[in-house]
């Protein structure tokens, strides 16, 4: 969407429509640094206005952290400094801040400062997600001893000297404090101290997010703090994380671990069923969607502990309190089940979620949300198509769309917004390896595909979830009747990139038996005859727009895409050597050859240019076309046959050349 164009929207000041427009435009260009929507996202944040001007938004909160979340996406792992300062600004000045000051009532998009205080915490950890131990650029802000100061209530200033290694040097640009009290600032500082050194095994990090040891400061401490502790702790040190109950156990305070010999009191109890269910989202999140037996098996065993809990009668003060404990953590836990099996439709946890779903007057808003959304995840695609992708952004993108504290009302957005959990679709990928017929689009049932990597090859047999791809460095693929594909899939190389986001190989069949090769290769011939044919109609009717009508033949866009990849194939060195094979690779590399000539002409006439500028630039569609499905053939006929550039990489390239100069560039 041009910038022009969201004026429109947020012209209108309705908080959920612009939650919704900031969240997407910055998950469009996220990780992008895009300077247009950079300048969007800054009105809303009163600390990057002039002096003066903060008074005229009067934005409420959730429009602020929405717009302050968004800048955590549009700068993603950038390191950027500027932005690393107003987030930290922003974290130390929310505790005495006051209202968000609107004027015009009630709106559904209202939240507190302690839901702005998680989006800044969430934001810097974005910023700098992963890369803790390399932030030389923001050494002399020491981000991890004003962090710590903000969690243990002290000032940024009374920190000590940070970490140096054995030379003397400064290890990183974080450094430390231990953390025990509460406050706005607490869990979105916890939250950028995670996301900053997500992965990174760097344990003094992770020290100074430790459950406290004294056991009288572990019965006052917030159970739900020491949950996102915790949580944000094993993050941390993933690598560590093992499905097994030891583990589990080890991230237990040892005041709350059980014994033969004694039961624990009521106050640890739920300190302990906090600190095992945010092992076991911390585990899920390192296992999502590889549905490891190991970790399904330990969360499920947790799952059926908590759930016998929270069904249990409250007699008493205490007893009641545990029970909302209990309940509290199933959700955590379900989700967490459900992660480890995403996109696979789990019977085992379908029939625990199932028994979730229900009308319970113990069951608040919150609960059925969390069951829902693990049933979602569980079923992801239909349970077949897809899956959750275990890289370092998806696990800090599902972190803050699974925030462990779920609402208690639909209109609940006091500490975390409810928009933000949609942004788990982000972490979604392919979940099959699927290889198809190039001519029918019809899946080759009998194809095995070949991994080689540098110590062993493995082999699968598709449709097959789809493999880790870490070390492989060249796949083949080999099928009855079929020609071999061998594509090199090295660190880097686009050919990897094409196969993890599409995860759709196309084989070439073989030139069949002499006595039956005259008929088919004369079906084949009669194919390419069509397909001439019927691009030369398409490019005559889009230029007679008055006669296009609802008629417009979009399946020829789909028989250009394969009738490329068949030229594509034929120029391997297996069809060199074969006399037989290169004469179909002939026939179609000389069809594709007219059908490229037709589609350029027609991208050369003034109207088709005036078309391709205005997609490129987000303008209204041509009012010369009568039809909009002729612009957006129009629009797929030229990407199909021309190696034209998305929309936002066009616009790039017009700020260097113009965008004339930049088409007859495209049609040379």
């Amino acid at each position: 969407m041009p910038p022009w164009q969201t004026f429109k929207y947020l012209s209108k000041r309705h908080g959920l429509t612009s939650i919704a427009l900031l969240l997407g435009c910055a998950c469009a260009h996220r990780g992008t640094m895009n300077s247009s929507v950079s300048k969007i996202l800054s009105l809303h944040i009163p600390n990057l206005l002039p002096p003066g001007s903060s008074e005229l938004m009067l934005l409420s909160y959730g429009t602020q952290a929405a717009a302050m979340l968004s800048l955590g996406l549009l700068f993603m792992q950038s390191q950027n400094r500027r932005m690393v300062e107003v987030m930290l600004h922003e974290l130390e000045s929310v505790e005495v801040r006051g209202t968000s000051g609107r004027l015009d009532g009630v709106d559904p998009a209202e939240s507190t400062a302690e839901c702005f205080s998680l989006a800044s915490g969430f934001s810097l950890g974005l910023v700098v997600l992963g890369r803790g131990l390399s932030t030389k650029t923001l050494a002399d802000l020491r981000l991890l001893d004003t962090l710590s100061a903000m969690i243990s209530g002290g000032r940024s200033g009374a920190a000590p000297a940070p970490h140096t290694d054995k030379d003397g040097a400064e290890l990183d640009a974080f450094a430390g404090l231990s953390i025990s009290s509460s406050g706005l600032s607490n869990v979105g500082a916890v939250a950028a101290i995670g996301l900053a050194f997500l992965g990174t095994n760097y344990s003094p990090a992770a020290q100074r997010l430790a459950a406290p040891t004294p056991l009288q400061q572990l019965r006052t401490a917030d159970p739900f703090m020491l949950l996102w502790k915790t949580l944000m702790q094993q993050l941390i040190m993933l690598d560590h994380i093992e499905p097994t109950l030891s583990w589990i156990e080890s991230t237990v305070p040892n005041a709350c671990i059980v014994s033969t010999a004694n039961t624990l009191a009521p106050d640890l109890y739920r300190i302990r069923i906090h600190a095992v269910a945010a092992a076991c989202f911390a585990l899920a999140l390192k296992y999502a969607g590889t549905e490891d037996p190991h970790a399904h098996s330990i969360i499920v065993g947790v799952f059926d502990e908590l759930e016998l809990a929270a069904t249990r009668p409250a007699l008493d003060y205490e007893s009641s309190l545990t029970r909302a404990a209990a309940q509290s953590c199933l959700d955590i836990v379900c989700v967490s089940a459900a992660l480890v099996h995403a996109g696979s439709g789990d019977i085992a946890t379908m029939k625990r979620l199932r028994a979730l779903h229900g009308v319970n007057a113990n069951r608040s808003y919150g609960n059925h949300m969390a069951s829902h959304m693990a049933l979602g995840i569980l079923f992801l695609g239909g349970g077949a198509r897809f899956t959750i992708s275990r890289s370092t952004q998806s696990i800090a993108l599902l972190v803050v769309a699974l925030f462990p504290r779920f609402p208690q009302h639909y209109t609940d957005n006091c500490e975390h917004l409810q928009a933000w959990r949609h942004l788990w679709a982000l972490c979604v990928v392919p979940r099959c390896l699927v290889v198809r017929d190039v001519r029918t689009g019809q899946m080759c049932r009998d194809a095995v595909v070949v991994l080689h990597s540098e110590n062993r090859q493995t082999s699968v047999v598709p449709p097959v979830p789809f493999p880790e791809m870490d070390g492989v460095q060249s796949i083949r693929v080999s099928a009855p009747r079929y020609m071999a594909l061998s594509l090199d899939v090295s660190l880097g190389s686009h050919t990897r990139d094409l196969v993890s986001r599409r995860r759709v190989l196309y084989l070439q069949p073989q030139t069949p038996a002499p006595m039956h090769g005259i008929a088919v290769l004369s079906q084949f011939t009669e194919w390419l005859t069509s397909t001439q044919m019927r691009v030369n109609v398409l490019c005559a009717q889009l230029m007679q727009p008055h006669s296009v009508n609802d008629a417009v033949d979009s399946s020829v866009v789909h028989a250009i895409r394969r009738l490329r990849i068949c030229v594509l194939a034929m120029h391997s060195p297996f069809v060199a050597r074969n006399s037989c094979v290169s004469g179909w690779a002939e026939k179609a590399y000389l069809a594709w050859l007219n059908v490229r000539t037709r589609v350029v002409a027609l991208a050369r006439h003034d109207e088709i240019r005036r078309l391709l500028t205005r997609y490129w630039t987000g303008s209204q569609p041509n009012t010369q076309l009568s039809d909009m499905r002729a612009s957006y053939a129009t629009i797929a006929l030229l990407y199909a046959v021309l190696d034209l550039p998305a929309p936002s990489d066009a616009m790039k390239l017009a700020q260097q050349v113009p965008i004339s100069q930049l088409i007859d560039f495209m049609l040379q």
